[in-house]
């Protein structure tokens, strides 16, 4: 499953009119309350949050989305979060409003229609996680759950049915995360322990009866804390980066009354151990795995992080971060945020980032691995995010912690203990600060990175490259792969094919290797001739043209029709069910609009 392209997925279903004959109606989004990416990605880091500090789990056996609209917020928690299942069922009982089309983008999942106001019909299967938004789905009308269902019933009863339906969930250990607002929450879960995230967008709340307590939690610059209260945090801006210079001239800051600006500072201290857990004996500390889309570098990582370091049981101690576009040195390495007091001083301080709160983590553990993933680096300069690491990350500039076990200590404390050899020091960001931060790079911290092409740029830097042990991963086969995982030898034949063909086409590129097809979009289809393997099959074809169409720009003529037209010409790697396949599209290799036009046809309706 290919994680972009499945929220590229969600956020078209979201932008999609409701009427599509008339412009000015609602997108699905804004019509429905579907959850949007700023509410999902929000909820997810909260969730992740609560992963770290052993509140909720990272391996769920089955999950449950109870209206799923979208299937936005269930995604992003899921997937932003790594979180392992078996099974995941996508329920609500508006077919006609739900993103019927996301199922075929996630692995060992299924589309349910289920009425979540009779329990009867979820009596059947054990849910470890469960997920609502109650503001759609189930019968409710469109975006209230208080409307009545209908004329024989009132709105106490809905919330009595519903309650029975949650509450029986939990009763049979379920953890569930609601949605909504509070006055919703508290008339359907009456005396359940709960923990609550108090956010400035739309509130979530996690219920299980391993709970023996309610807490609340609200953010706190890129991090958790605890509510002192139940009342909204006050609002504080995360970096300098968005703040102008009238900022405090605008009209959300007439109120605040400013009497001083203060310079706040921490010291915080953690319990350093010896303990050992994992394996500390992979050699290599520094990995960039490259490669084409879809051909399992993050697998790869996986398998290194289960196997080769034997980190199931420590998985608090990986740190996985998503590259993007908008990716800041501030929010990764240090930064600083700016907030008020009951007395409405402004107080600043230095913020650590997440990469570098991670290092200090792996410092009070150096009988442990520990492991940052940096995905999707090709995104942005790394040397921007991470620069201050550039010089420690090398094998000879790392230190080797030796301390004396359990004593509770500062991170400052640890450096002077630690004497190390090679560090360097993080500037200060606000004038009045009495140290600079010095960093070390710790012996047990392992970095992999990966990198899809990029023609535009170089996807790392020289001055990192030469600090990085790079790994070319290509597409597999069934026979690399195995019957399990590669379902179909068929389609893993006619893969190999398609790809020799790019190989010997653009055999003039410098880098060939770098149009050939992932094989991750294939690995489901099996042998079977039915509707589903037929649309898996088209699906996957029609990704390889947008990729050549849209982000390669690839003129069709000149090399795009001759691999295809030479594909189908040589028949003999063709089984006759990828030949019907084909057949039926009734190709004429004329154009990128004439092939995906027919592609998309036989794949969704409601193209049709």
């Amino acid at each position: 499953m290919d994680k972009e392209e499945l929220y590229q997925q969600i956020q078209a279903f979201n932008n999609q009119l409701t009427n599509p004959s008339d412009k000015s109606s609602k997108t699905y989004e804004k019509a429905y309350l579907y959850v949007d990416d700023k509410n999902a990605e929000d909820k997810a880091r909260f969730i992740g949050y609560l992963i770290y500090k052993d509140y909720m789990q990272y391996r769920y056996s089955t999950i449950l989305d109870l209206t799923f609209g979208s299937g936005n917020l269930t995604s992003h928690i899921i997937f932003d979060n790594y979180i392992e299942y078996e099974k995941l069922f996508l329920n609500d009982i508006k077919q006609d409003k739900t993103n019927q089309d996301i199922i075929r983008y996630l692995n060992n999942s299924r589309i349910l229609s289920q009425d979540i106001l009779d329990k009867e019909k979820f009596k059947y299967n054990n849910y470890d996680l469960v997920i609502i938004n109650p503001q759609i789905g189930g019968n409710y009308i469109d975006g209230d759950i208080l409307r009545q269902k209908d004329e024989d019933e009132n709105q106490l009863d809905i919330l009595i049915k519903l309650s029975e339906t949650l509450n029986y969930l939990i009763e049979h250990g379920s953890t569930v995360l609601f949605y909504g607002e509070e006055k919703h929450f508290k008339s359907i879960f009456t005396n359940s322990s709960y923990i609550k995230y108090n956010s400035i967008l739309t509130d979530i709340f996690i219920v299980s009866n391993e709970l023996k307590e309610s807490l609340c939690f609200e953010k706190d610059g890129n991090s958790f804390v605890e509510c002192t209260n139940d009342t909204e945090a006050d609002e504080e801006i995360e970096s300098f980066d968005n703040i102008e210079i009238d900022a405090y001239d605008n009209e959300e800051y007439q109120d605040v009354k400013v009497e001083s600006v203060v310079m706040q500072t921490e010291e915080t201290k953690e319990n350093f151990t010896n303990e050992v857990l994992g394996k500390l004996g992979f050699l290599h500390k520094n990995l960039l795995l490259k490669g084409v889309p879809g051909t399992g570098k993050s697998k790869t990582i996986d398998n290194i992080i289960e196997n080769d370091l034997d980190m199931n049981d420590i998985r608090d101690n990986v740190l996985r971060i998503n590259i993007h576009s908008a990716s800041s040195n501030s929010d990764l390495m240090q930064g600083i945020s700016i907030s008020t007091d009951d007395k409405s001083n402004i107080l600043y301080q230095e913020k650590r980032g997440a990469v570098l709160k991670h290092i200090f983590k792996a410092m009070f553990k150096p009988k442990q691995p520990f492991v940052l993933v940096l995905e999707e680096i090709q995104e942005n300069s790394l040397n921007e995010l991470i620069g201050d690491l550039i010089y420690l990350i090398e094998k000879d500039k790392r230190t080797e912690i030796k301390l004396a076990d359990d004593q509770e200590l500062s991170y400052e404390k640890l450096f002077e203990k630690v004497k190390p050899k090679h560090f360097v020091e993080l500037p200060n960001l606000v004038e009045g600060s009495d140290s600079n931060i010095k960093m070390i790079m710790p012996n047990n911290l392992y970095v992999f990175c990966t990198s899809n092409y990029r023609d535009d740029k170089k996807v790392i830097e020289d001055n990192l490259l030469r600090r990085f042990d790079v790994v070319e991963i290509y597409p597999q086969t069934q026979e690399d792969l195995g019957e399990k995982i590669f379902k179909s030898k068929d389609v893993s034949d006619f893969l190999s094919k398609l790809n020799k063909l790019i190989e010997e086409q653009f055999k003039d590129e410098t880098h060939p290797d770098r149009y050939l097809v992932g094989h991750a979009n294939w690995l489901s289809i099996t042998e079977e001739e039915d509707e589903d393997n037929k649309k898996l099959f088209y699906t996957a074809l029609l990704k390889v043209l947008v990729e050549f169409k849209e982000i390669r720009e690839v003129d069709f003529e000149t090399y795009v029709r001759p691999i295809l037209e030479e594909l189908v010409k040589e028949s003999e790697h063709l089984s006759d069910q990828l030949k019907q396949y084909i057949d039926e599209c009734n190709f004429e290799y004329k154009s990128y609009k004439e092939m995906v036009e027919k592609l998309q046809k036989k794949i969704y309706n409601f193209v049709n």
